[in-house]
């Protein structure tokens, strides 16, 4: 007995459903004959008609129809189909990855030595308050580095800490961004190698400088102020 090879596409004509033989669909509204013969290939065509199958182990459609016929998707285009996730995934990874280098904080050198600030949102909330209360004329406030026991910082301390904080948060935050633009432009190679840390390329290298030069020439203006 001849079976039928049905497939429905997409509005890009991608192949995303094949059935026939004994799975043929009662309403064929909006299906493809394609093919039709006898054997398994067609008889159970699902698991038998499209080498590799029909997607990609990214759940991405290996095949198109053109002409009537089913054709081979390109490596090109079925790349095409996968960027958007692919970046969308990288650019969640990245995101995560600058929250937590700005939380980690930074060095600062005080009367103590060198001591180490955490800047999670609630470290970021106090330390402003501090910063204000020192703008405000208070000599010393009562802060503490990570788990150690509030202690006395001057003024020009909680200062220190403050300048620090904000050229933490711009450095990471300005790096951060970088990255998404690498992100943009890059193809699916390229992007399993973008990570948090990583070197930017030399134009994106450049501006990012160009920009913390500014930034840096702003905040020095802000203190002198």
């Amino acid at each position: 007995m001849v079976s039928k090879v049905y497939v429905m596409v997409d509005d890009a004509k991608r192949i995303i459903r094949c059935e026939g033989g004994i799975t043929t669909p009662s309403d064929l509204t909006d299906w493809v004959l394609i093919d039709e013969g006898t054997g398994d290939r067609y008889d159970l065509c699902q698991s038998h008609y499209f080498e590799g199958g029909i997607y990609t182990s990214d759940g991405i459609p290996r095949y198109k129809l053109v002409d009537g016929k089913t054709v081979l998707r390109s490596e090109d285009e079925i790349e095409a189909d996968i960027l958007p996730s692919l970046r969308e995934a990288k650019h969640a990874e990245i995101s995560a990855a600058s929250e937590a280098a700005i939380y980690a904080g930074m060095d600062v050198e005080t009367t103590q030595g060198t001591e180490h600030f955490s800047l999670t949102e609630k470290d970021q909330i106090n330390l402003t308050t501090a910063k204000n209360e020192i703008d405000k004329g208070a000599p010393v406030y009562l802060y503490h580095t990570d788990d150690t026991l509030c202690r006395i910082f001057t003024a020009e301390e909680i200062n220190a800490i403050a300048q620090a904080s904000v050229a933490h948060i711009i450095y990471h935050t300005t790096y951060c961004n970088h990255l998404f633009e690498w992100i943009r432009r890059a193809d699916a190679a390229e992007l399993a190698g973008i990570t948090y840390g990583a070197e930017l390329p030399d134009d994106l290298a450049a501006h990012m400088q160009e920009i913390l030069t500014q930034a840096g020439a702003v905040a020095e203006t802000e203190a002198v102020t």
